[in-house]
């Protein structure tokens, strides 16, 4: 947990917090008539801790990873659907969030692309086909996306967070790029030789999805999906507290019920509680984040912060 700022605590609550106190939440909670200051100081010191919300915007092509077809309009349609209630929840919990988008979803889906945008959202790329990319998209959808979307596109994150050379997305113009997920996940990620917290490489920021401390147990969306939720929400509040920080995505298309089509032989893990599950799992998390006083960001907000 980071400190309180050090003009709140040359204020006049540093005389009376100069004296040895009894520490703990439990005594804050016990003693708010005594010692308002503590629950002061307890409440600013929280609202340092920053949750990055995030979500990979992209054409549905999970069907495609076991061998079975799926066209691009249904691939939109589907991520369409999803996309409007992440919105939705966004903004009945007045949170920002960023959206990482394919270029093929923003040319598909203009209206819903319009919509984040104008309900205070920040849109990043996510290259320009989801299902295969050159090191040429890299630019090249932030470019598109810059002139579809009429804003500044600051962040790259890359389909299924794959490699990709730090080179081209800083010579590309980009801030940050959100890329690694530094955890042991089979068939997926091997990353424990990286840091788990954000750092520098040359003027690029990496912003790795968060995991948790000591044994870097993924916290990202299938965890959502299938870690008990008293244990999913204990973790990410660890890993903030711990962190400072806590970078989280998932994508539309878990928001769709995907149960229902067993023809796209969507994996059991993945598909469970999707759709209406997924909604409230979202709805809690971030309930639990805001009842914590954790302050929600986007990437950029962030970067300017480093």
């Amino acid at each position: 947990m980071r400190a309180a700022p050090a003009d709140f605590l040359s204020s006049g609550w540093q005389t009376s917090f100069s004296q040895p106190q009894p520490s703990g939440e439990k005594f804050i909670t016990e003693k708010t008539g005594e010692r308002p200051f503590l629950v002061i100081l307890h409440i600013q010191t929280r609202l340092l801790d920053m949750v990055l919300l995030s979500f990979d915007t992209e054409e549905f092509d999970l069907p495609r990873e076991h061998g079975i077809d799926i066209s691009l309009e249904k691939g939109i349609e589907v991520s369409m659907i999803g996309t409007n209630r992440i919105l939705d929840i966004l903004k009945e919990k007045e949170v920002k969030a960023t959206f990482f988008c394919t270029v093929n979803f923003a040319q598909n889906a203009p209206q819903v692309m319009q919509r984040i945008i104008t309900e205070g959202h920040e849109v990043a790329s996510h290259s320009v086909d989801h299902w295969q990319q050159t090191e040429a998209d890299v630019a090249r959808s932030k470019e598109m996306l810059e002139q579809m979307c009429g804003c500044q596109v600051n962040g790259y994150r890359q389909p299924r967070m794959f490699p990709i050379s730090d080179e081209v997305i800083e010579q590309a113009g980009y801030l940050y790029n959100s890329s690694l997920h530094p955890a042991f996940i089979p068939g997926r990620y091997m990353h424990l030789d990286v840091p788990r917290r954000p750092f520098k490489t040359g003027k690029l920021l990496q912003i790795p999805a968060s995991v948790s401390p000591w044994l870097r147990l993924p916290v990202f969306w299938l965890a959502c999906h299938n870690y008990p939720q008293w244990l999913y929400r204990r973790l990410c509040l660890w890993t903030v507290r711990h962190d400072g920080q806590f970078v989280i995505y998932f994508h539309p298309w878990e928001f769709y019920p995907l149960a229902g089509h067993p023809e796209w032989k969507v994996p059991y893990i993945i598909s469970r509680h999707s759709g209406d599950g997924m909604v409230k799992r979202l709805r809690a998390l971030i309930d639990t984040f805001k009842h914590e006083h954790e302050q929600f960001v986007t990437f950029t907000q962030f970067t300017q912060m480093q």
